[in-house]
This record gives C-alpha cells, structure tokens and sequence, in this order.
C-alpha cells in the first residue's frame, strides 16, 4: 500500500488536475443544491426570513418597530434576504438561489483560502467535503441565515488571515466580521477575536484601524434602532445586573406554550446527530488539537520568528470552539428564548463549518509527518470509539428490518440452543427492552463495531509503515484514517436528513399557490393566518395586511401576559387571537387544522374561495383553504 501512494506521488500530474477536481466538486455541490432548493420544504424560519425582509424593505415594516413583526434576530438576518427579493423578485425561488450563490462563494473563499495555506490539491479536497456533505448542502440551499454568516465568515477570513494582507483587505474584512454580528448576534465573539488577531498578525496600526471600522459599522445600526435593538441583546445579560434593560425584556408572566420536556438521551442523540452531519468540520477540528505541532515546529528556520500558521490556527480555533460551546449550549443545555431547541443543533453548526475546514487544512499542512506519539494514539483511539459509538447511537431510527431480522444463534443460561432467532427478539427476550431502546443498543453496537474495525485497519496500515521504516505515529494514521472513511461516507451517515422531501417541484407550487392567493383576496384586507409553520406563501401577496406575531406562529404566542405590551414585542395570546379573529376579512387555514375553525367559520358568516390549485409542501393535509367574512 505503502508502495502504491508513493507511486501516486510520483507520478507528474497536469497543473490543472486540482483545479479541474474543484471544479467538478463544485458542480456536484451545485447539482445537489439544485435538488434541495426544489424539493426541500418550507420551514418557519424561512419564511419568517422572507417574509419579514420584504416587508421591511418595503417600508411597510422597520426592524424592531413596536406592534410589527418579532425582530427577534439582528436586522441584517432578514434585511440580507429582503434585499436580494427587492432586486430580483419576491419569493421563495429568489430566496433559495441567493443561498445557493452565497454557499457556492463560501467554497470557493475556502478553496482560495486552503490554495493560500496548504496548496492546490489539498484547496480541492476542501470543495470535495462540501460536495460529499449532503446536510451542509442542503442547509445552504434555503433562504436562512446559516448560509449567510458561512458567507461573511469565510471571506472575513479570506481578507484578513495571512501575511502582508493589503489594508483595504483587512478594512473590508472587519466590515464582513460587523456585519456578521449584525446578522446574528450569537456571533458576537467575531469581532474581538478578529480584532485580537489582526493586532498579532498585522500590528497595532491595523488593529486600530479594524477596531475603528468594525465599531463605525457596529454602532451606526446600532444608533440607527436604538433603542429598540436592545431586545436582542437584553436576553444575554443577568437581569440582576441590568436592570435598566427590562423594559427591553418581555415580562415573565408571559408563558411560551412551545416548552417540550426533552429527555438527556434525545439531547445526547442531537449532540450526535450534529457530529454525524457535519462529520468533516467538527473532527476536523478535534484533529488539529490532538495534533497541534510543538511551538518549534511552527518557527521560521530563517526568522525564528512564530509563522503565521500559528497565528491563524490560534483564531480559527479559538472562534470555532467557542462557537461551538456557545451554540452547544443553546441548543442542548439551556431554554434558549425560552423554548428548547434541541434539534437545532445541526443547524446551528452550519455557521462556521468553514472555520473547522480551514483549522483542518492548517493542521494537516503542518503536522503532515507527525512523529510517534503515545498520548495521541491514546487520544485518536478514544475519539474513534467515542464518536463511533455516539454515531452509530444516533442512527437508530435508520436501523432497518434486514438488521432486526438478522439470523443470530438461540441462547439459553449461556449456552446454545438449535436453531436460530433474530438479533431484535434475542436481545429483546434476554433483557426485555423495548424496540425503540433494542435498537438504540443494536446500532451503538454497530458503530462500536466499525471504530473497533477502523482502529485494526489503521494498526496494519501501521505495522507496514514500521517495516518500511516510516516514523509516523500510529494516532495520525487512525486519525487521517478516520477522517478519510467519514468523508467518503457521509452521504451514508447523514441518513435520515439528507433524503428528498418531495418529489415535485416546491417553487413552482409556492408560486402557483401565491398567485392564487392574491388573485382571490381583495386588495387591503386583514388576513388572519392559521395555514401553517411557514408564512412563505403570504410572500407573494403584497397589497394584504397580517397580523405581524403570526409570522412565528406558535413560537409567539404566549399564556398570559398584558395584551398591549406582548403585541408591541412583536408576541400574541388568546386576548389577541380572539381580537384578531373577530376582526379579521380573509382566513387561510391548512387543511389538517380546519376541524378547529369548522365552527366557527359557518356558512351564515363566512364563504369559502376557490380552492388553490396547489398545496405549499406535499405533507400530508398542507392544502390551503380561504375564507372570506360575508358582508
């Protein structure tokens, strides 16, 4: 084997050959994106996205106006998509190409970024673990803001990470990193670390000036909403410190309705889940701590001066885990604006999968002949089989009936009976588990089964390298190993998210659906909505007015609490939703939530409009249907 990738090496390929790979990746991911955007189904927070950022590019919103819509991110999460509908067209086929074209720009700032760092072959490589990440795709096809702050964050980096960076790249750079705090305040850290490293990297004089540039954009929104765009903010803050911001803080006898209890095995199953779907980046990550290189090995042998590969290592590790451990936290450990997001996690990771890429590609450029380690083979080992494990954990609802029903011998008091049963009744009789648990145990099994498999492979990979006397460390091998096997399978480990929703062109119906919708509903009237998650079809239907809260629906609503002070938040209760619905023109329910309205919308008051020709998704009972209050 050893043989076979010295022969590689050796042979001279055409200077095009990576360039042409990236390429071909690039496509790929295209083609991916392409499937996504048409199939994927609309969600709460893309629509809210849409919807809030055309309105408030129209003027008939502002970020954070009282009684409008819940600005409960910063205002560029939605003026950024609200831009791009405003130049192109509203709409949810504006808003997943802008994505596709953002994420496309993301790969190539880590191809031009890992090119800088490690070279052509290994900037190719990059492109190919976007490519052969089906979730990363996906999460990047739809108009959300993880595709946008990916966006911001890889050219912040490409501007300003290296040497002898221009100054009107370290300029633009800090404007990318204050508006990538301006898109989600959850990236906040952003800004002082690249701030720290530009200082370290580039010297004081730049640092100022990224400081002085950074703080101009930062406090002009700032200045522009206060002192509204301080509800973003108050939500972090003790509230014994901060007193003064309580008028910012929706007041506590207000009571989210959306609070599910969520057990610590379905938190440990997300936790793996995020790593399972962005396998690359957050390994990737682990590997260059585990494998960080001694402060020697990062010297100038001409200088002795510290190579900027530390430098920029330091940030995109720093970022990164502290991105990493703050989003964690949100979605696993706390009660996040007040209602658990559990399952968010995967998401989540979608900000800064290119910081974890780009840390990997600094790591493998310099630690590529990593000598012999005990503790990091300790480390890679334990890694492999943890991971493993909490993979194959993760993956029990993908455990088919060809595992369940796998022939295995009958046993009895530890001896062999004749005959043989199936794994599920084996293990459900001897320990009497239900089938949900049977499985939970049958597919952590099998992940444990395959890092044991990995380790024994790495081992002779390892033991041929010795005979050929090569001093590479057994832990490097399991780790590059690992890396290569989780890259090649990820479409195979992103099972369960990765598949098509519908098979029928979702942008094409939304936009049959919206044309209906403002051809039926008269100019100017009030719309009460109860037709789904996601306001995406209202996108469509400009000369309508809505009840703003209900963009977020059950998310927004509230038990309890002062009618007039949670409408001014941007939230609603059952005093609102009654007053609403009293005073309501036109009502659009989803089909599979009439049973609730068939009272109330009675033939003596209400008609029903002609039926759209199409439904939003193909879920199940998603068909719209209209009413209108008889004069």
């Amino acid at each position: 084997m050893v043989k076979r990738i010295e022969f590689l090496r050796k042979i001279e390929w055409p200077s095009w050959t990576p360039v042409l790979l990236a390429v071909l990746g690039a496509l790929l991911y295209l083609i991916q994106a392409v499937i996504y955007a048409y199939t994927t189904v609309t969600s709460l927070d893309e629509g809210s996205y849409l919807l809030k950022g055309i309105l408030y590019l129209r003027g008939v919103y502002e970020p954070f106006e009282p009684y409008g819509p819940l600005t409960n991110k910063a205002p560029f999460a939605f003026l950024i998509p609200g831009l791009a509908q405003f130049l192109f067209g509203p709409g949810l086929r504006t808003g997943r190409f802008f994505s596709i074209f953002l994420g496309l720009l993301t790969v190539l700032g880590v191809w031009i970024l890992a090119r800088r760092w490690a070279g052509k072959w290994i900037a190719a490589g990059t492109v190919w673990v976007f490519a052969l990440s089906p979730i990363i795709i996906r999460i990047h096809s739809v108009a959300v803001s993880e595709v946008i702050i990916a966006f911001l964050l890889t050219w912040m980096c490409v501007c300003v990470l290296g040497e002898n960076r221009p100054l009107w790249q370290i300029i633009l750079g800090s404007i990318l990193a204050a508006l990538a705090v301006l898109t989600r305040q959850n990236m906040a850290p952003v800004l002082p670390l690249l701030i720290l490293y530009v200082f370290w990297q580039h010297g004081l004089k730049k640092a100022l000036l990224s400081f002085g540039t950074s703080a101009v954009v930062f406090l002009a929104v700032h200045i522009y909403y206060w002192p509204n765009i301080l509800t973003i903010w108050a939500p972090w803050l003790p509230e014994s410190l901060t007193p003064f911001l309580d008028p910012f803080r929706l007041p506590k006898d207000a009571i989210p309705i959306w609070d599910p209890s969520i057990d610590i095995w379905n938190r440990t199953i997300a936790f793996f889940q995020g790593v399972r779907y962005h396998f690359i980046p957050i390994l990737g990550s682990v590997f260059a701590l585990i494998l960080w290189s001694h402060p020697r090995d990062w010297k100038s042998a001409s200088t002795q001066e510290t190579l900027p590969a530390m430098r920029a290592s330091v940030f995109l590790a720093l970022l990164y885990f502290i991105l990493f451990i703050m989003h964690g936290w949100a979605a696993l450990a706390s009660q996040y604006e007040s209602y658990s997001c559990v399952y968010c996690f995967a998401n989540y990771l979608a900000f800064f999968d290119p910081l974890g890429i780009l840390l990997l590609v600094i790591a493998l450029s310099v630690s590529w002949q990593s000598k012999p380690s005990r503790i990091i083979s300790i480390l890679a080992i334990l890694l492999v089989l943890i991971l493993s494990t909490g993979i194959g954990f993760s993956l029990f609802e993908n455990i088919g009936r060809s595992i369940l029903d796998m022939p295995v011998p009958r046993m009895r008091d530890g001896g062999f009976l004749p005959g043989t049963t199936t794994l599920v009744d084996l293990i459900r009789n001897k320990f009497g588990f239900p089938l949900p648990v049977t499985k939970r145990y049958i597919s952590s099994a099998i992940g444990l089964m395959v890092g044991v498999g990995i380790l024994l492979v790495s081992f002779f990979i390892w033991r041929r390298i010795r005979i050929n006397q090569t001093q590479t460390g057994y832990g490097f091998i399991v780790l590059n190993l690992y890396l290569v096997i989780g890259l090649l399978l990820s479409p195979l480990i992103n099972l369960g998210g990765s598949h098509i929703h519908c098979n029928e062109d979702l942008l094409a119906a939304n936009e049959q659906l919206g044309a209906h919708l403002a051809r039926v509903i008269p100019p100017d009237s009030l719309v009460y909505w109860d037709g789904g998650l996601s306001f995406t079809p209202m996108v469509y239907v400009p000369h309508v007015r809505i009840f703003p809260p209900q963009i977020n629906d059950g998310y927004a609503y509230r038990t309890g609490g002062d009618p007039d002070t949670l409408f001014r938040f941007g939230y609603w209760n059952s005093v609102l939703l009654t007053e609403w619905r009293d005073s309501a023109d036109i009502f659009i329910i989803e089909a599979k939530r009439y049973s609730s309205w068939k009272d109330y919308l009675n033939p003596q008051e209400f008609e029903e409009y002609q039926k759209p020709p199409t439904a939003p998704t193909c879920n199940e009972g998603a068909e719209l249907r209209i009413f209108h209050r008889l004069p």
